[in-house]
């Protein structure tokens, strides 16, 4: 019985805390970028129904792995306040495209597709933001602004059916493990793949090594080779030296006798 009433209570603080969230992102938007709010309000788009899985994965449901891993690296140096800023940047930055969306359909499609894929320059651009930006003030201003409404609400009214709520959110909580496993899946075969792309690497580095020891041996010998030819040429008498040269003239450099011109 304490273990069901322990996972029950961790469920309902996940569920709080996801609530959470997803108003201070609603509230950063309507602060920051009011027009796209109103374009989010006007379509009936709620930020669980894009941001939640950004938020639950550390963003890496959708986005790549090199720009998750980037996000990983902020968490751990600054907090988990890093997670608004990266959404309000990418929000931000694609605020004209999302803004042109003129359907509830189009709109989701744009966030859960069209968004995600981000070239190299749009990563360095949001993490260039993200580094300049600072909404911790804010962020705690919301969280407690979501408490005192919460409250009033529960002044004013009752709260739906606990046992449904706790249905639907171990079903949400079962679907998300489910993509974490799916995602760890590829982050392992991604990583797999790195690792043999880099053993690879080190190979070629190897005979690469070995080929220009190889080429500087050959060139010592060469020039060893060349030393000993002047030394043997410095020992022969001048009339000796004549023939020799006279001969290679004649034989040429392949080895075979030149036919002399005739004379007219």
């Amino acid at each position: 019985m304490p273990q069901q009433v322990s996972k029950t209570t961790l469920v309902i603080l996940t569920e709080l805390l996801a609530w959470i969230q997803m108003y201070q992102l609603s509230r950063l938007l309507h602060d920051y970028h009011r027009e796209l709010y109103n374009h989010f309000e006007e379509h009936e788009i709620c930020p669980s129904l894009y941001a939640a899985p950004w938020f639950l994965t550390l963003f890496a449901s959708q986005f790549p792995l090199s720009f998750v891993s980037r996000i990983f690296d902020f968490v751990f140096v600054q907090g988990t306040g890093v997670i608004f800023k990266v959404a309000l940047c990418l929000l931000s930055s694609h605020e004209g495209e999302i803004v042109e969306c003129d359907s509830f359909e189009s709109i989701v499609d744009y966030l859960k597709t069209t968004l995600p894929a981000l070239t190299h320059t749009q990563m360095e651009q949001t993490i260039a933001k993200v580094m300049e930006m600072d909404i911790s003030k804010q962020l705690h201003a919301y969280e407690v602004e979501y408490h005192v409404l919460q409250d009033e609400m529960l002044d004013v009214g009752t709260l739906p059916d606990d046992s449904d709520r706790l249905d639907k959110l171990e079903k949400t909580n079962g679907q998300l493990k489910k993509q974490n496993m799916d995602l760890l899946e590829k982050l392992q075969a991604a990583r797999q793949k790195i690792q043999t792309l880099e053993t690879s690497v080190e190979n070629f580095l190897s005979r690469e090594s070995k080929m220009k020891h190889m080429i500087r041996s050959l060139e010592q010998e060469r020039a060893a080779y060349q030393k000993t030819i002047e030394r043997m040429r410095s020992c022969l008498p001048p009339d000796a030296l004549t023939d020799v040269e006279m001969t290679q003239i004649k034989t040429g450099p392949n080895g075979k006798a030149k036919t002399a011109a005739k004379k007219p």
